[in-house]
């Protein structure tokens, strides 16, 4: 290790310090920057996982061929769910309070269907295409207006197709779980919803669909223009508790769209400003495609004011998982939100748990609700899903979901800074579902905590499961360092360092991190639930030089037995390959990942779609380029050696940092760190002949070590606004990273013919 201490003198007007800066952000040419991420079809097909997907955080549409000679524009909504709880209350919310289709839209074809040419720019968030038949064309257009909720679709039909022909196709309304053939839980007696009422209301023809017990949603759309063109508006309405009136509700929103001259103009401001919050460039066009795109379908399927995201989306299509999944699903979903600064979508999961706390209070047994809260395995989005006193003494329940929820909810924090967040909603229900946890802890004659038989994530039932111990031990060390932090003065701090420094250690055999308590992972497992406090914890991290043996055997271990693997499996892989600074493994994850689950689309399946998996993979991509926990900024940690040249801005870390970094030939060469909340900055590069300037300060103590091959740089004190710029000085000032694409390079997602090449 090698340490140094200096003061820098720097004599650069403020000027000339943002003249010798990459290209900013907002310089990017991001018309032509983000015509390259658009996806194509030169074909089309019947399939939901390879269709066109648009939507606005709450309604969406999916467009691919339903026959031959028809395809078909799916109209989804995501918040629209059964209400039957009370009618069956015996049956799990899969089956009584499921997401439910709402239909789709057909459109006929005089000629067989033989071909596409469509674009899905996603900058501007629009669809266009034409669909070649055998007989003559039918263009189309489509778009989801970011601030409407309403469908826009216009069709032309052209040569030798005479007419465009629609027709309106309302979903069988009832849990999409009872129509598949995997479940065996199925009811025996479970009746659709009643029969859809069509009426037509001054040009708006309206499709409503009561719910057995009460409430409804309809479907209204209106159709403007000749035989041979159309322009279709559609809303869905919805009232889940019989106090709305969704006929009403749908078709103002289309009055609304209507009156609105500015609507469309909105839709690509909206999306161009939500792009620019942040940038990234990769010599791999395949995934960086894919990350643009993966970007672009967290804003299709959430905002801040919209539903949290559950397993569909605004994209419905026949599916077991009609619900919010909370042992994965939710936490890899949003988990690439706040690296990409876009913090803001994570409101519709953090709402959603303050505005449901009370029925996370009542998941509990009565006992533990005076201080305790939880979530079982899946829920509607009034998050009931309990966990009883039956499902405890059985032994087969999750203890720690929200725990892991909350993981996510006090990234929000970290990546913020807003203390109000972390003392008003974080700390109280982290504290709430750290005490459910606590309650299950008991203690043996040598004073250690062990938890009870419960489950492993996908896997099996162990005592002591790894996968609730990590998440104590993070729910426990956050508490006591926010209370510390907050002056929080709470009276069970004391209780919790003594069982910080009692809990038994988390179950290890010859082959690494056990599922539990003479548990061994000695058979395929798609899940990482056993290795959480490796990632996303870092409670045992490469950083721990005795812990690298222990990381690596069960790494192996978990990978070296397949058969039961899953596209998430890979991104988990990935993630840890990149703790390990391995960039190389972690790119081969990724790459197995596209190469064996990845749809045409981007979306991923499991029986049904499961959206958090190419969510999840954007994470790992991130992480291979920055890094923040434990206290340090990493850059380009673990960059594959087949990336030579690499940019990103306005990436967001710990701390509330803004980070832009280049890497150019294969050595990084510039580095940016804007804080927005002030505070010390530790940042590790592999920089090791560097100049540093301020935009605040004409002169600051810095202190750097080197461990391992990487220089540790900290700069403390750094006032909220301050700039401060790590330039290698083996380049020249003026110089961006160009990044052209050496992997991949006419790859693009969609449907092509021909095959994609390197």
């Amino acid at each position: 290790m090698k340490k140094t201490a200096g003061t820098l003198l720097i004599f650069l007007l403020l000027t000339s310090f943002y003249g010798a800066a990459q290209v900013p952000i907002t310089k990017v040419d991001w018309e032509a920057f983000m015509a390259k991420q658009a996806l194509k079809w030169d074909n089309i097909s019947t399939d939901y996982y390879s269709g066109v997907i648009l939507g606005n955080g709450l309604l969406g549409t999916n467009i691919y061929k339903k026959s031959d000679s028809a395809i078909r524009f799916d109209i989804g909504r995501s918040d629209v769910v059964d209400q039957r709880g009370d009618l069956y209350p015996n049956l799990g919310n899969l089956y009584t309070k499921a997401r439910l289709p709402i239909g789709y839209f057909s459109v006929k074809t005089s000629g067989k269907i033989i071909g596409a040419d469509i674009t899905l720019d996603i900058y501007n968030a629009e669809a266009k295409g034409t669909i070649s038949t055998s007989k003559g064309q039918i263009k189309f257009s489509a778009l989801v207006p970011a601030t409407q909720n309403v469908i826009r679709i216009v069709l032309d039909a052209t040569d030798g197709e005479p007419s465009v022909i629609l027709n309106w196709n309302p979903g069988r309304s009832i849990s999409p779980r009872l129509l598949q053939s995997y479940p065996t839980d199925k009811p025996a007696d479970f009746p659709d919803n009643p029969p859809v009422k069509k009426t037509m209301q001054n040009g708006f023809q309206i499709y409503n669909q009561p719910l057995l017990n009460k409430g409804g949603y309809a479907t209204a759309y209106k159709i403007a223009g000749t035989k041979n063109h159309s322009e279709v508006l559609v809303s869905v309405g919805y009232d889940g508790h019989n106090t709305l009136n969704e006929n009403e509700e749908a078709v103002n929103s289309i009055k609304q769209f209507e009156k609105d001259n500015n609507a469309i103009a909105s839709h690509k401001n909206w999306w161009h400003n939500y792009y620019k919050r942040s940038f990234v460039a990769l010599p791999d066009k395949r995934m960086e495609n894919f990350y643009w795109i993966q970007l672009y379908k967290l804003a299709s399927v959430t905002r801040a004011d919209k539903p949290m995201v559950d397993l569909v989306g605004p994209w419905t299509a026949p599916t077991p998982w009609p619900a919010i999944w909370w042992n994965l699903n939710t936490q890899l979903t949003y988990s690439p939100i706040f690296t990409a600064n876009q913090l803001e979508l994570g409101q519709s999961l953090f709402k959603t748990l303050q505005q449901n706390k009370q029925n996370l209070i009542d998941n509990v047994p009565q006992k533990w609700r005076y201080n305790s809260a939880a979530i079982g395995r899946s829920s509607s989005y009034d998050l009931v899903s309990p966990i009883t006193e039956e499902h405890i003494k059985s032994g087969h329940f999750e203890p720690s979901n929200l725990v892991w929820t909350m993981f996510y909810y006090y990234q929000c924090y970290a990546y913020s800074k807003d203390e109000r967040v972390l003392k008003d909603e974080v700390f109280p229900l982290l504290k709430r579902s750290t005490n459910f946890l606590i309650h299950l802890l008991t203690k043996d004659e040598n004073g250690k905590y062990h938890f009870p038989m419960s489950h492993s994530p996908e896997y099996k039932d162990a005592e002591d499961a790894n996968y609730t111990l990590a998440s104590l031990h993070w729910a426990l060390e956050t508490l006591v360092k926010t209370n510390a932090q907050l002056h929080l003065g709470d009276p069970d701090v004391d209780k919790w360092n003594e069982i910080l420094k009692n809990l038994t250690p988390y179950p290890i055999g010859e082959s690494g991190f056990l599922i539990g308590k003479d548990v061994p992972l000695n058979s395929s497992h798609r899940h990482y639930s056993h290795l959480l406090m490796v990632y996303p914890y870092y409670l045992v991290n490469w950083e721990q030089k005795n812990n690298r043996d222990l990381i690596e055997r069960s790494l192996h271990n978990w990978l070296s037995q397949k058969g039961a693997h899953a596209g998430y499996s890979f991104t988990g892989s990935s993630s840890i390959y990149s703790s390990m600074g391995n960039g190389d493994k972690a790119y081969e994850s990724l790459n197995t990942l596209f190469d064996k689950y990845m749809q045409p689309n981007t979306l991923y399946k499991e029986s049904g779609p499961v959206i958090e998996t190419p969510l999840a993979a954007a994470a790992s991509i991130q992480e291979m380029l920055l890094q923040s926990w434990g206290n340090k900024i990493r850059v380009f940690p673990a960059i594959p050696s087949s990336w030579k040249n690499i940019t990103f801005k306005q990436w967001r870390a710990e701390g509330a940092f803004l980070i832009d970094a280049d890497r150019q030939n294969d050595h990084t060469t510039f580095i940016q760190i804007e804080s927005l909340a002030g505070g010390s900055c530790v940042l590790v590069t592999d920089m090791d002949n560097f100049s540093i300037t301020s935009n605040k300060r004409k002169s600051f103590d810095y202190i750097t070590t080197t461990e391992g091959g990487k220089t540790i740089i900290r700069i403390d004190s750094m006032a909220p606004t301050e700039v401060i710029q790590v330039r290698a000085k083996d380049y020249p000032q003026k110089t961006s990273a160009k990044v052209d694409y050496s992997l991949y390079e006419n790859w693009s997602w969609g449907i092509q013919k021909n095959s994609k090449s390197k």
